[in-house]
């Protein structure tokens, strides 16, 4: 099944100097192109923008392309490589054919191997005795410090993976977009003046498109007070499409961009729907394969005011081809939001970013449900401090979003799926995360770092064995029992471990000697994270 994007946002200027085909080098011609092109697009395209993890860092010039094409666990995309590389197509119709590619906006997603595995267990003490079972992946969240062999923390791993479908999608939106500025400059086509009659590049995109695409909208406007607006729409036949997949499929995507009183001041919104196939079905109907019909539905509120960024992405699927939920109202937008309270039935997720766009600092909020029915949300912290080299995270539940978009840490479920009942405490897990430039990861700088270990049960604690009915579960995620002791089983409360045995280590409302009001106001005021406002 295609899994949840956590969806995080990341606005960066990076104009020339990017190595765009791969070859390891750069002229100093398609640098001053580049840049000139860049300035004529202040105005009336966002440049900078681009949708990535503010934790995903490239040591070299790699294309955002051939970085986007990797897998989930190794995805290694910067802000700057997509950003340049957008910029690039716009100020060429050779490049945009080049790099257009189709299967970015039908991106699956992984999860790093730390987070939320699935776990096997044997004689959960919260079931009937002999029992047992699977905890099902994605609900004990940061289960290693680690992401597999590397020292890469779990958190920043998580998102890293996570984003990949987002970044995709978004990439290759705002690649389209470019795209139809430069196909208007290669034909001599007059852009539209503010307030004059939309400008149709339907002809001079398709003649740049692949056989396999139907370009059926391309349109450039700009209104009397200024503001642009870009309408594409194709549809994609798929040569080998999934048993049950339906073709021709639609991709439709919109921008809104109104500029601000400088190049460095401006806000708008992009929407994009893409129709696809999910298997299993997920939340929809199934089909007699087993699948279903869905359209991704995806909406982007961004606003700069110089190095200030502040923004929003939701993302979501819904049953069925050719449906979209953009129905809450942006305050002076024309263009809408995605909402969460209704329509949508698989995988939505928000989120809120405030940040300041010359070195990364400042506060992600992160918060995703797979699906409608479920009572709770999950929800991912980070602030990065001043140079964006260092920072601490969060992770715990929710309010769902059906209800709530106000995205605050409720408290943590040790046992969501498990036997017996579940319930909330006033926990949350955290990571303290440092930069390391040797391995361009986000790791941990010691064993403090981290409070993250808890036993799997209802209490979040495992403290007496019944012998002949011990519990034993996958601590160390190599899908094997038998090699789990009482050792690696049993979690006490703080403090009270046994030599040699675990406490419980997660983060609580207390801290030093002051206990906060709630597991939230501890993460707000005890550890000073800086919750995002939303524009």
């Amino acid at each position: 099944m295609q899994k949840l994007s956590l969806s995080v946002v990341f606005i960066t200027v990076s104009l020339a100097g990017c190595d765009l085909d791969g070859s390891g080098s750069s002229s100093s011609s398609s640098n001053s192109s580049s840049s000139s092109v860049a300035v004529e697009m202040e105005g009336k395209f966002p440049t900078g923008l681009s949708v990535a993890s503010p934790l995903q860092r490239s040591s070299s010039a790699t294309t955002a392309s051939r970085m986007l094409n990797r897998t989930a666990s190794d995805a290694k995309y910067s802000m700057e490589a997509i950003s340049t590389e957008i910029e690039a197509v716009s100020a060429s119709a050779s490049a945009f054919s080049s790099k257009f590619d189709i299967s970015h906006f039908f991106t699956d997603v992984g999860s790093a191997e730390c987070f939320g595995p699935a776990v096997p267990y044997a004689n959960h003490p919260d079931g009937t005795a002999g029992n047992s079972g699977t905890l099902p992946s994605g609900d004990v969240g940061i289960w290693t410090e680690t992401n597999g062999s590397t020292n890469e923390a779990c958190a920043a791993a998580e998102l890293n993976a996570q984003m990949r479908g987002a970044a995709n999608r978004t990439f290759m939106s705002m690649m389209s977009f470019a795209g139809l500025l430069a196909v208007a400059r290669l034909d001599g086509v007059s852009l539209p003046t503010a307030g004059g009659t939309p400008v149709d590049l339907s002809s001079s995109l398709s003649s740049r498109m692949p056989s396999s695409i139907s370009v059926t909208t391309a349109q450039l406007s700009q209104s009397s007070a200024g503001v642009w607006s870009y309408t594409l729409e194709f549809e994609y036949t798929d040569s080998t499409p999934p048993t049950g997949a339906t073709t021709p499929q639609i991709i439709g995507l919109r921008m809104e961009h109104t500029p601000g009183s400088s190049s460095t001041a401006y806000e708008g919104v992009i929407q994009y729907q893409m129709d696809d196939y999910y298997s299993p079905s997920g939340n929809c109907t199934a089909d007699t394969h087993g699948g279903a019909n869905i359209t991704h539905n995806g909406s982007l509120h961004y606003k700069r005011n110089g190095d200030n960024i502040v923004t929003q992405h939701r993302y979501g699927n819904l049953c069925g081809h050719d449906q979209t939920n953009f129905s809450e109202a942006i305050t002076g937008k024309t263009l809408q939001h995605l909402s969460p309270t209704s329509a949508w039935d698989n995988n939505f997720s928000i989120l809120t970013a405030e940040f300041d766009r010359t070195d990364r600092s400042g506060s992600y909020a992160y918060t995703w449900q797979a699906g409608f029915g479920d009572g709770s949300s999950r929800i991912l912290f980070v602030g990065l401090n001043s140079g964006g080299n260092d920072g601490e995270s969060y992770y715990g539940y929710g309010d769902s979003v059906n209800t709530s978009t106000s995205g605050d840490i409720t408290g943590l479920y040790c046992n969501w799926a498990g036997p017996g009942t579940h319930t909330l405490h006033a926990y949350a897990q955290r990571q303290f995360l440092s930069y390391s430039s040797s391995s361009n990861q986000y790791e941990l700088s010691s064993s403090a770092s981290s409070n993250i270990r808890y036993a799997p049960t209802t209490s979040c604690l495992y403290e007496t064995e019944v012998t002949g009915n011990e519990f034993r579960y996958d601590r160390d995620i190599d899908s094997v029992l038998t090699d789990e002791t009482d050792v690696t089983a049993l979690v006490y409360s703080s403090g009270s471990a046994p030599t040699g045995y675990n406490d419980l280590d997660l983060m609580s409302p207390t801290i030093g000697s002051t206990t906060y009001t709630s597991i939230m106001d501890a993460i707000v005021n005890g550890r000073h994270f800086s919750k995002p406002t939303y524009p």
